[in-house]
């Protein structure tokens, strides 16, 4: 059996660090009354966040309902599970405790309304909600955490982890020198599965904790990779890579995407100059890394992820070398990016400006009413700077109708 599972604790007193959050928890659940406010505890995974509103279910006699926000992201979605929650018992009788995971799966631009209506519905609650997030730093998760009492995990403590970590290997009867200790610890960051995890391997003979693991920027390891003249030595770049695989559920910012292993791969593939039958192969591997980085996020299953630089250094090698692939942040070569940067700058005020005379969203105006805005131009024979002037927008914004007026009228020729 995995040690994570083994070691799943059934009783709060059997879980490790985090006494303060445990107690504020289990003090809020022991009293709550109807309309309490909802809790969303915030911490990395790994700190005993969703263990911990089991174990409490089970304590006080619970149905515990789970559902993960990140797979219902939009407001019609979250209403259709959750309000019929709030008018009803449970089957059994007894009281529901809802759980809501990774909330912050939900606050990306395809939400929909999700955090909206979340809000919303966390106001006036009449059952318990308890809600759980990696982090609270994004606008929207802010909005949510206004109406529920925030409870922070912290990453555990080094000496609890060690600790711990040799009462299980006493348990196995199994030794581990101190260093080898110290860099399972020193890695898992806080994080129990990952050291349970780490230390499994290590005592079954799988060296999972290099101490020659260092990293290097995304761009460098990218390079080194499509540059290697062996499968391993490929691997080793992406593995000492400053990189991870993030859930594709998340929405995450600019930089963040930027460090992701999959995403730097395929935009460096996509904007390559290689011949059709050997980008698709790659792109074949890559979406297949893609699916199964979805699957793990989705089932928990983190200590997988070791085995993805495996997977792509072998996968990618043969149809990738010699192709003169370099590091590209961007997905479109340089002379295809540059205009299409260069069109929505000038387009920006454009849109807001019409948007706003239309009363409708830059987003809706500028995907639907714009395209006939311009048609209807070209077949009146309007002069942009006039229209311009009409509408009392500046000359920008005549300069910026006339192009692309110019652009339609060539696709019609």
């Amino acid at each position: 059996m995995m040690w994570t599972d083994i070691y799943r604790p059934q009783k709060v007193e059997q879980m490790i660090g985090n006494e303060d959050a445990r107690l504020t928890v289990m003090k809020w659940l022991s009293r709550w009354i109807d309309g309490s406010r909802p809790l969303l505890l915030v911490g990395h995974s790994g700190v005993g966040k969703t263990t911990l509103v089991q174990v409490l279910a089970r304590k006080f006699d619970y149905d515990l309902i789970e559902m993960n926000a990140s797979d219902t992201r939009n407001r019609e979605d979250l209403e259709t599970l959750i309000m019929p929650m709030f008018n009803n018992t449970s089957v059994s009788g007894r009281t529901m405790l809802l759980f809501l995971d990774e909330v912050d799966g939900i606050s990306g631009r395809e939400d929909a309304g999700g955090i909206e209506s979340l809000v919303k519905m966390m106001k006036e609650p009449t059952i318990p909600v308890i809600m759980a997030a990696n982090t609270q730093d994004n606008t929207k998760i802010k909005q949510l955490a206004k109406v529920c009492k925030i409870v922070k995990f912290n990453p555990v403590p080094p000496r609890e982890l060690t600790m711990f970590l040799d009462y299980v290997l006493k348990n196995h009867n199994k030794n581990l020198d101190a260093e080898e200790k110290m860099l399972i610890v020193n890695r898992s960051r806080g994080d129990i599965r990952s050291l349970l995890n780490s230390a499994q391997g290590k005592v079954a003979g799988y060296n999972v904790m290099r101490e020659d693991i260092f990293e290097i920027d995304i761009a460098s390891a990218i390079n080194g990779y499509f540059s290697s003249n062996s499968p391993q030595d490929a691997k080793a770049f992406l593995s000492q890579a400053d990189a991870t695989y993030p859930d594709p559920h998340f929405g995450i910012s600019s930089d963040a995407r930027r460090k992701d292993k999959i995403n730097a791969l395929f935009s460096s593939i996509v904007s390559s100059r290689i011949n059709y039958n050997s980008m698709a192969a790659l792109l074949d591997v890559l979406s297949k890394v893609d699916i199964i980085v979805g699957r793990i996020g989705q089932n928990r299953q983190w200590s997988l992820l070791k085995y993805l630089d495996n997977i792509i250094a072998y996968g990618l090698f043969e149809n990738s070398r010699n192709k003169g692939i370099k590091y590209n942040q961007y997905s479109m070569i340089w002379p295809v990016m540059a205009p299409i940067i260069a069109r929505g700058q000038s387009m920006k005020n454009l849109i807001l400006d019409l948007a706003g005379k239309a009363h409708t969203s830059k987003s809706i105006f500028g995907s639907v009413y714009l395209p006939y805005l311009i048609q209807i131009m070209i077949d009146n024979k309007e002069d942009p700077e006039e229209f311009a002037r009409f509408l009392n927008l500046d000359e920008k914004a005549g300069e910026a109708l006339a192009k692309e007026m110019e652009r339609t009228g060539r696709k019609k020729r």
